[in-house]
């Protein structure tokens, strides 16, 4: 049990911390809970202080020798939406090594993020920067609320963050793992046993979550065939002569067979068939100057239905140009008659959101969204590549955000130029392979058009399927992830000195725990189990049952 003591002086903030707490230990897989008073501790607890001031070494001594305790600083200022302007938050920046180069901001100098207590008879370590501060900035959005003055039609542009140099980096993943590495390091020293629930059912390396936004199906008319005649020739004088060749292609063959280029569902749809995977397809609900398709379309219909058939989710589509609450919650219960469902996702088009969406968004209730990407480049947009719950205006959002790490939009140079199908497919397993070392999801959204748009999409479509493949990850649709995110949380877990009880409120087809600190399993008794080494998995779990994992030599 993770037992967290929060320095009385800094009650202000009490709710943004233990925000900050919850997101670390639920997604980290901790049993956690927050404590008044030192003697509620119990045996095996690990002892967290957050405060401004560290335990003097005679304090440390009277906890550390009984428990493994860790101190980390609290700058307040954080919390406090106008105390860090942009150019204060560059000038305390930081770069620290974890699982790569990692930016942190601090007003304090330090030389490591974090030093073991070196007492022969006491165990324990401090981080030298706000861990937890830092995971706010993150979480609650913090630069778009400090930075107004560069907000652009409303919106803060991607490279006004002072983060953007690091996008390839998952600034949050790697603050967790500084956090857990810290944990399993002491506990493995002093044996002290404690349950962390792993992230994926099946201790699978990484989640997976394909995706495709429905925004623009048309691609031609007579009054566009006219418009981009200027764009055909500058194409040809420029030499882009392989785009220009497959642009004429597509006019060729809509002119003569009436054939909409942007109709790719098929196209997709086989391909995910044929590797066995699943996504979720984002629907607007209503015709407007972004989109041009209507519900009440018969082929669309059709389309819907195959998209249900093959297993696949489909999402709301929201646009920006009704924002009220009233005209959100109609398009959300057209899509959900229309589905016959009671819940559902949403992402915003073009992925342009800010607080004004998210708190628009959370008014409807979705079960999530997934509005957060960059918008010309890959990366982790807030340092995100885990679910969490956006903290907007001083409440956390009922709903889950999902980020979006890689986007066809990505493949675009210019206009009339996109990257080279090997470059692709290289952007691609290095963003794969970054989720597979920190355990986490990777996540695509390619569009529909983007089939008959980007000429060799039915080249590199099938190569992401494979590299997927390739490894042991949890392809699911985002509707699903969270909905096991969900249950994973709600998963309770009592442990003392000799065995750990667990109870599993909702049926779960897999859960999987890692025990550490080297205990000894004698027995998992109340239902079936696999033990693999201290690894314990459980199958086709029905709501309402318990475990009890019985340790040795206690």
């Amino acid at each position: 049990m993770i037992s967290i003591v929060i320095d009385s002086k800094v009650t202000r903030w009490t709710r943004e911390i233990k925000y900050v707490f919850g997101f670390i230990f639920q997604t980290l897989g901790y049993n956690f809970r927050f404590l008044e008073e030192l003697e509620d501790l119990k045996a095996n607890d690990i002892l967290l202080v957050y405060g401004y001031t560290e335990p003097t070494p005679e304090e440390l001594k009277s906890l550390a020798k009984h428990y493994i305790t860790f101190f980390i600083p609290c700058d307040p200022d954080f919390f406090d939406a106008k105390a860090y302007s942009a150019d204060r938050l560059r000038r305390c920046m930081r770069e620290i090594k974890l699982l790569n180069i990692t930016p942190v901001v601090s007003n304090r100098k330090f030389e490591y993020p974090a030093e073991n207590y070196t007492e022969s008879d006491i165990s324990g370590g401090k981080i030298n920067f706000d861990l937890v501060g830092n995971l706010f900035l993150h979480l609650s959005n913090l630069e778009e609320s400090s930075d107004a003055g560069s907000m652009e039609k409303g919106f803060y542009p991607d490279s006004a963050s002072a983060f953007y140099n690091y996008r390839e980096t998952p600034i949050v993943d790697n603050l967790l793992w500084l956090m857990d590495s810290l944990i399993k390091e002491h506990c493995r020293a002093k044996n002290n046993c404690i349950v962390q629930k792993l992230y994926w059912p099946l201790a699978q390396q990484a989640a997976v979550l394909l995706s495709h936004s429905i925004d623009d199906l048309q691609k031609w008319d007579a009054s566009s065939l006219i418009l981009s005649i200027p764009d055909d020739l500058a194409m040809f004088f420029t030499f882009r002569w392989k785009q220009l060749a497959h642009t004429l292609t597509g006019k060729i063959q809509y002119l003569f067979t009436n054939y909409e280029l942007n109709w790719n569902f098929d196209e997709f749809l086989k391909y995910e068939k044929d590797s066995n995977c699943r996504s979720t397809y984002f629907l607007a609900t209503e015709a407007n100057e972004e989109i041009d398709y209507s519900l009440e379309d018969p082929d669309l219909q059709e389309e819907i239905q195959k998209i249900l058939h093959n297993g696949n989710d489909i999402g709301l589509l929201a646009t920006a140009d009704k924002l009220t609450q009233d005209d959100y919650l109609t398009r959300k219960q057209i899509l959900l008659h229309l589905l016959g469902k009671e819940k559902l996702g949403i992402r915003q088009l073009n992925y342009k959101s800010n607080n004004t969406i998210r708190e628009l968004q959370n008014k409807i209730s979705p079960v999530f969204s997934q509005s957060t990407a960059f918008q010309s480049l890959p990366g982790y947009k807030n340092g995100m590549s885990l679910p969490w719950q956006p903290w907007v205006n001083g409440t956390k959002m009922d709903y889950w955000e999902l980020p979006t790490i890689y986007r066809d939009e990505y493949l675009k140079i210019n206009k009339h130029n996109y990257l080279q199908l090997e470059d692709a497919k290289h952007q691609l397993k290095k963003f794969f392979q970054n989720a597979l070392r920190t355990h986490s999801i990777f996540s695509t959204d390619f569009t529909i058009a983007s089939f008959s748009n980007i000429s060799y999409m039915n080249k590199l479509y099938p190569y992401l399927l494979a590299l997927i493949k390739s490894s042991n990850t949890y392809l699911t649709t985002a509707g699903e992830l969270v909905d096991w995110w969900e249950k994973r949380n709600r998963v309770t877990i009592n442990e003392s000195e000799d065995q750990i009880g667990l109870m599993f409120p909702d049926d779960l087809d897999n859960f999987t725990l890692f025990l550490l600190g080297n205990p000894k399993i004698k027995e998992v008794a109340e239902m079936p189990a696999k033990v693999k080494g201290n690894q314990i998995q459980f199958s086709n779990i029905k709501a309402d049952s318990i475990a009890v994992i019985v340790l040795e030599g206690k």
